[in-house]
């Protein structure tokens, strides 16, 4: 183990990995574009690793500043797994800054690396994130090259896009969850970050090198959980939640549980960690 956690999660330079978010700049779904006048860019930046590091910056053309909306997609499933959120459609509708003449989010899409995993089969590697290792260093060259490429992302969609720099949010679902949230708690200037089913960013079950999380940056959030979830997701993300407030009464986070599509019920929705009850 080192002062950051385990040591950083070593890539196999696949260009799995930056091929799929040029893919998904390239070919946004024709049913939404033919609707929506939005536009994908793709932001190119090669880390500290020397690996060429992908994003899709998905926007309309406005003159008025809108929020950034950040999303890192869950380990293995590929990036376009976003079509299934709903955020896509939300990019002209949403409303992040209660004025209803700035309705809408730049939309970014980074891409991970293809890394091995502290999580149990299948997901013992693949294309996702490295929150295992908890460099936010920015001044060591040694900084962990994921939150490095996130750095240089959102700094490029600044420049190249209209944002509102007061409202930049981050988000993403599972391993993605969990690296937005860190990446929130470690990262100046992030507004809030809302993430779906984060295992515990830095004490997860199946972490050799678990540590106490010290945040210095008491950014709001909020993770949604499903009352049936795998590797006992839901039990330890509250746990993790449950810790930060207790030590930090400041901080503002939410633990919320759907019991939406769940086999089994309980209202209200609580984790339920037993195989038998969730089918």
């Amino acid at each position: 183990c080192t002062k950051y956690g385990d040591p950083p999660r070593k890539s196999t330079f696949s260009p799995a990995a930056f091929n799929a978010v040029v893919d998904l700049c390239a070919n946004l779904p024709k049913a939404l574009t033919q609707k929506l006048p939005l536009t994908g860019k793709l932001l190119k930046f090669k880390d500290n690793t020397g690996e060429q590091r992908g994003a899709c910056l998905i926007s309309k053309k406005i003159t008025k500043q809108l929020p950034l909306l950040v999303w890192l997609h869950p380990s293995l499933i590929p990036q376009n797994l976003i079509v299934l959120t709903g955020l896509l459609e939300a990019t002209t509708t949403a409303d992040l800054t209660n004025d209803k003449n700035r309705l809408g989010y730049h939309l970014l899409i980074v891409s991970g690396r293809n890394t091995p995993h502290f999580y149990p089969a299948p997901d013992k590697g693949g294309i996702g994130w490295d929150n295992w290792y908890r460099n936010y260093n920015r001044s060591d060259p040694k900084i962990n090259v994921d939150a490095q490429a996130i750095d240089r992302f959102i700094k490029t969609a600044k420049s190249v896009a209209t944002v509102d720099l007061k409202r930049v949010y981050m988000s993403g679902w599972s391993n993605g969850a969990a690296m937005a949230v860190q990446y929130g708690l470690n990262t100046p200037n992030i507004a809030a970050v809302a993430a779906y089913a984060a295992p515990d960013p830095y004490r997860d079950i199946h972490d050799p090198c678990a540590q106490k999380p010290y945040p210095p940056y008491l950014t709001p959030f909020l993770i949604l959980y499903n009352q049936c979830d795998v590797f006992g997701i839901c039990t330890t993300g509250q746990a993790f939640i449950s810790d930060l407030l207790h030590r930090y009464p400041k901080l503002i986070a939410k633990f919320l549980v759907t019991d939406v599509l769940q086999l089994f019920l309980v209202n209200p929705p609580v984790c339920i960690d037993s195989s038998l009850l969730c089918g």
